[in-house]
């Protein structure tokens, strides 16, 4: 190696160029073999750093997400469920907005009809627009909050939950009507109420609510909170 190609390696790994340090020397050949101009060679160099940091950067995105895999918008099969069509979910991934303003998506219906296979499917649309999403069952966050809550960190943990654009948050009709589950889960949902997305899926109706939350205040307070802007499908 010489002193020239040692000094370029250095520089690269440096400016953590790393992909370009994998390549360039590879690339060279074919550049002098095709007669690349200089500007040609370093162009595809960058698009290639440029490339794999995206594949990397959804590869991190997807596996902070946890979203079911499989559950794509293509796998789903749209003619078996009334009530819900490809062009709506489709809508909702490729026109993002109401990402801006703390939107909802709320999944009713009763299981097996593919709510949960309709919210996957749009978090994975939206993570491929570059978009931070979790999926997370309801009873495994409001375990997470209830531990949280014991510790006094409560706060801190739906703060923790900013950092995510989308709340995915599967199953909620299977929550224990308890004091402790019911109001963790409120805490969060007025939280996120105008700042932060999510996604509930339910198998019970708002009708039905009363027996999520304990009171009929807390149940119409969250609901109000929900619905404000938000978008409602009954499978």
């Amino acid at each position: 190696m010489d002193n020239f190609t040692a000094s370029l390696s250095l520089m690269l790994k440096q400016l953590k160029l790393s992909t370009m340090l994998q390549q360039w020397n590879t690339l060279d050949k074919k550049a002098i073999e095709e007669q690349w101009s200089p500007q040609q060679y370093l162009s595809e160099l960058c698009h290639i750093e440029l490339a794999t940091r995206d594949d990397k950067r959804l590869q991190r995105l997807l596996n902070d997400a946890k979203l079911l895999v499989g559950k794509h918008l293509s796998s789903f099969d749209f003619p078996l469920v009334d009530g819900v069509s490809k062009p709506l979910v489709a809508d909702l991934i490729n026109q993002p907005d109401w990402l801006k303003h703390g939107g909802n998506i709320l999944l009713f219906g009763a299981s097996g009809l593919g709510k949960t296979h309709i919210a996957s499917s749009i978090g994975y649309g939206l993570i491929e627009q570059g978009y931070k999403i979790k999926f997370v069952a309801a009873s495994a966050i409001v375990q997470q909050l209830q531990q949280a809550k014991r510790h006094l960190r409560l706060q801190d943990e739906v703060i923790k939950l900013d950092k995510y654009s989308l709340l995915i948050v599967d199953d909620v009709g299977y929550v224990r009507k308890t004091e402790q589950e019911t109001r963790v889960l409120f805490e969060l949902i007025a939280h996120r109420y105008e700042r932060h997305s999510m996604i509930i899926t339910s198998n019970k109706s708002f009708e039905q609510w009363d027996e999520l939350f304990e009171g009929s205040t807390m149940t119409v307070a969250a609901i109000d909170r929900l619905v404000h802007h938000a978008t409602i499908i009954h499978c």
